[in-house]
């Protein structure tokens, strides 16, 4: 019987003292857990009071003047965009009056640039028409070449269109009928129905000494007589060189 309680004794104790460990180190954990707790306590009561009905009335009373005050504030801005919608009408109309006025300036200088053109144009035909006078058929001096000028207000030679240059009378002369009216339509040349009409018109405008002035033999010939000159001098210096220039001198 001693025995069995001497036993027991040290298994109480041990007990009480595995027990007072265990105590000792979960002390901290329930002291943390306590705190845990008082702080879960307080934010469940802050979610409580921080509720949309806590702030309810808060908020409508921020809103009520917004809400109150929302008609003034349209119509001050209505009042505010009425001056600008004028102003707005008024640079439109502005703008419209501008364009219009390019658009004029557009026409005058497009008018006045024609007339530039033109007068060059002009200038540069009366300049040929001059020089032409004094080239008589053209034979010895070549006509110079009068441009047509485009709608643009370019100007190319008539080669550029199939055409032979008028550089003598045997050119204008020898044009087709077709040439012949091509010539008369780009110059602005009225067209006649009689070709000799038209030649003639031709020549007139550039610069060509009208054929009346000359006899139709002495412009029949005047090409051989321009090829024969060279042989003609060539028979008097043989003739001189020959002893029978004297007779010739004598003969004239």
């Amino acid at each position: 019987m001693s025995r069995t309680g001497s036993n027991q004794t040290p298994n109480r104790d041990a007990e009480m003292e595995f027990t007072s460990v265990v105590g000792t180190a979960l002390r901290p954990v329930t002291s943390r857990l306590g705190e845990i707790q008082q702080r879960l306590d307080s934010i469940a009561a802050n979610i409580q009071n921080n509720t949309v009905a806590a702030h309810e009335g808060m908020l409508q009373s921020h809103l009520r003047p917004l809400r109150d005050g929302q008609t003034e504030i349209v119509a001050e801005i209505s009042q505010r965009l009425t001056p600008l919608n004028n102003n707005i009408d008024t640079l439109r109309s502005q703008i419209i009056t501008t364009n219009q006025c390019l658009d004029e300036l557009g026409r005058s200088l497009q008018a006045a640039r024609d007339d530039v053109v033109n007068a060059q144009h002009a200038a540069l035909v009366k300049f040929c028409q001059s020089y032409n006078v004094s080239c008589g058929l053209g034979f010895i001096h070549t006509f110079k070449i009068i441009p047509f000028v485009g709608a643009d207000g370019t100007s190319q030679l008539p080669s550029a269109f199939g055409l032979p240059l008028l550089l003598n009378t045997c050119v204008i002369n020898n044009l087709t009928d077709h040439q012949l009216n091509q010539y008369m339509e780009r110059y602005g040349i009225q067209v006649e129905t009689n070709r000799s009409t038209q030649l003639s018109k031709l020549r007139e405008f550039i610069g060509c000494m009208p054929p009346d002035d000359f006899t139709s033999y002495g412009v029949a010939i005047f090409p051989f007589l321009i090829g024969g000159l060279p042989y003609l001098s060539f028979l008097f210096v043989a003739a001189l060189v020959s002893g029978c220039g004297s007779w010739i001198l004598m003969s004239l």
